[in-house]
């Protein structure tokens, strides 16, 4: 049976959600509900499926659909429970004290216009704000604790490219290629796909030219003549 354990250290996380919740209330928004992955992950220490209530002031609630055993084990938020339906979130916020949102703060950037009309209609008595940019700009700056991260997620990428000469041959295929070098990122810790915050917009680990499709920048302009 796998085990999991808490992704990130007690401090991180306390220092992240405090930064967030000053960004919240400079902002003038009660509260702001995470569903982004990464960004569930950036303040929760878990990337289940669910919902990150983050208030500007009390405790943020974490409120799961699934797997909630796994986000219990590696989320380090002492309020995390299980949760079916996304309407339910009002009366489980009010179950644990906080005030109904009067201005409520969304991923705008992320989310679907579907999960805008949803929320729309779940807090009929909020205002619906975009709060995305005050998330990309505390993202952006990094901690101690994530350069470090970064450093050894370097050392790790290293090991990647050193390993491409013995893997590729003649008459390799792309698939073929992508695929060993996918199970060797992989063992390292790699999670397969490279994350970008856009709509619908992963990365694979190998690709090459001209398969994936033309290249984004135009070709040069041939040399002048001497």
């Amino acid at each position: 049976m796998t085990q999991y354990h808490r992704s990130m250290t007690e401090k991180e996380q306390q220092v992240r959600i405090w930064a967030f919740q000053q960004r919240l209330e400079n902002s003038r928004v009660d509260g702001a509900l995470i569903l982004q992955k990464a960004d569930m992950f950036y303040y929760s220490g878990t990337a289940q499926q669910g919902w990150l209530y983050i208030p500007a002031e009390g405790r943020p609630l974490l409120m799961v659909f699934k797997d909630f055993d796994r986000a219990k084990a590696e989320s380090g938020l002492d309020q995390v429970v299980s949760l079916v339906s996304p309407r339910d979130i009002p009366a489980t916020l009010a179950g644990f004290g906080c005030k109904a949102p009067k201005v409520l703060g969304l991923e705008l950037d992320v989310i679907s216009a579907n999960h805008y009309l949803l929320f729309e209609k779940i807090f009929p008595g909020s205002t619906l704000m975009d709060i995305s940019l005050e998330i990309r700009l505390q993202r952006a700056v990094k901690s101690g604790y994530e350069i470090g991260l970064m450093r050894e997620s370097a050392r790790m990428a290293d090991k990647v490219a050193a390993k491409v000469p013995e893997l590729l041959r003649e008459g390799l295929t792309e698939i073929e290629f992508a695929g060993l070098l996918e199970a060797y990122a992989r063992s390292l810790g790699h999670q397969g796909l490279i994350r970008m915050r856009m709509w619908d917009n992963d990365l694979s680990t190998a690709i090459s030219w001209p398969d994936p499709g033309p290249p984004c920048l135009p070709p040069l302009p041939p040399p002048r003549a001497a």
